[in-house]
């Protein structure tokens, strides 16, 4: 007679499932892995070991190894998505107890995972992808310290989680404005003290002071590596550009720019005006930046060039923000909202590049690859891709807990501040609307409807087992 196998190895193969059914869909559907401009020049610094600061040094380390197994970029495409497969399980796992006990582990993995807004910038090979991956499996630890008894279990996922920030940051420095949030969330489950507002806000500060931590520990580490490149120069000349546009009176702005300023841009008032004016869109920064291609534009400055002059730019970018703050906020805002998916949504589509056609090259495709990208990156769906809905669904869902919460059920509140810290940073930084950029944000508002899903759950049960006792109850009074 057969017998039953343990419910632990049940468990156990029911992960395992799930990890490679979705790395498996993954991999299917962007074999092999989506290049762009970025992802060239991130393979060509693998390739030669001429490290930069413009493309993190831990990626081109990584993708070396692998390229000497299968040169290309299908090897990091099987690594990006095992670590989104992994994060989105240990997430499930620690996370979502009663969800999982109505399905087998494998289907709350591929209904949280396959989600197009959640999975389709894995197959793009960027450095995005592995910050966004990192941050989940972090979000899974902090799940994890809510769920184990003893300190040094909980010390452990804690460990675990301050690496997987340590690594995140490593692929995107912005990262530690979302590791913040993540990092107080692991201090509050570890203070032995009660709960409470002073509890909360010395949680905060540990996370702020140990985030700062590793983000300038990676910056000494990829200062004695990499050769600087000075990527925030392209950031600088938009704000240029935004600044004199959006100005009470651009023309006088211009010509102050101009005649202060004249190692940034030599053009005379008028080409510079006419040139500013075709070229600038809050939405993106590229219009602006000189290339070999793109000369008819207002700036001097190649920002390409690693020898360019980035003090210049950054003084023109300090002087002319002291005068015009408020030209400066209206720039950043209107490039923020953009960001949002609150502008044109077919030029959002377009920055995405997951809804891009031209960059996923669907007409070339397998018919079984076409048919699986028809599903997943349907661009009629882009509205599902809002920025702004699921960065306003994890903060109303993370003030709710800050409210209501009691233990565990103050987590999401931590997704809301890494949400927020993450959307903060980005207010001042963001050079384009590209998707990528927002895809932590969106990550945090799928795991909160999912949140949302398991309160309800925990709800249904609650009133069952009080119904359950009533009726004990009055049977036992009988």
């Amino acid at each position: 007679m057969m017998t039953r196998p343990p419910p632990d190895l049940l468990r156990t193969s029911s992960v395992i499932a799930g990890i490679g059914l979705l790395s498996f869909l993954i991999v299917v559907t962007f074999f092999p892995g989506v290049m762009t401009k970025d992802s060239e020049a991130a393979l060509d610094q693998a390739r030669s070991l001429e490290l930069t600061d413009w493309h993190p040094p831990i990626m081109a380390l990584i993708w070396r190894y692998l390229d000497a197994i299968i040169r290309g970029p299908l090897l990091m495409l099987v690594s990006q998505a095992l670590l989104y497969a992994w994060a989105v399980t240990k997430l499930c796992r620690e996370g979502f107890p009663r969800i999982n006990r109505l399905a087998p582990a494998w289907v709350t993995v591929l209904a949280f995972g396959l989600f197009p807004p959640a999975m389709a910038l894995i197959g793009m090979i960027w450095k995005d992808v592995w910050m966004s991956g990192l941050l989940l499996l972090g979000l899974g630890y902090l799940y994890g310290i809510t769920t184990v008894t003893t300190s040094a279990e909980r010390l452990r996922a804690f460990a675990s989680l301050v690496v997987c920030c340590l690594l995140a940051t490593a692929f995107r420095h912005n990262a530690v404005s979302a590791t913040a949030g993540l990092l107080a969330g692991g201090c509050y489950f570890l203070l032995p003290t009660r709960d409470g507002y002073l509890k909360l806000l010395l949680s905060c500060l540990g996370g702020l002071v140990i985030a700062f931590a590793l983000w300038l520990a990676n910056g000494i580490l990829v200062r004695s590596v990499a050769s600087p490149t000075h990527p925030t120069t392209s950031i600088l000349l938009h704000d240029i550009a935004g600044i004199i546009t959006n100005s009470s009176d651009p023309q006088d702005e211009a010509a102050y720019f101009l005649t202060s300023h004249s190692k940034v841009s030599s053009r005379p008032h008028a080409q510079f005006m006419r040139q500013l004016e075709r070229s600038y869109r809050p939405s993106d920064a590229n219009g602006v930046l000189r290339s070999s291609r793109r000369t008819n534009v207002p700036f001097d400055i190649v920002v390409y060039d690693r020898d360019h002059d980035a003090a210049a730019v950054r003084s023109a970018w300090g002087d002319l923000l002291a005068r015009n703050l408020r030209a400066y906020l209206a720039h950043r805002l209107d490039t923020f909202l953009c960001l949002l998916q609150l502008c044109d949504i077919e030029a959002w589509a377009n920055h995405s590049y997951v809804l891009n056609p031209s960059y996923l090259g669907t007409e070339s495709s397998s018919a079984a690859q076409a048919k699986l990208r028809h599903i997943f990156l349907e661009r009629r769906l882009v509205r599902l891709y809002s920025p702004a809905w699921w960065l306003a669904v994890s903060l109303v869902v993370g003030a709710g807990s800050l409210v209501l919460g009691r233990g565990r059920g103050k987590v999401p509140f931590f997704m809301g501040l890494s949400g927020l810290g993450l959307s903060v940073a980005l207010f001042f930084t963001a050079p384009i609307e590209s998707y990528r950029y927002m895809h932590w944000v969106i990550l945090l508002g799928w795991t909160c409807v999912f949140v949302m899903m398991e309160r309800v759950l925990s709800r249904m049960a609650h009133r069952a087992e009080t119904a359950r006792n009533s009726a004990y109850d009055e049977r036992a009074s009988v």
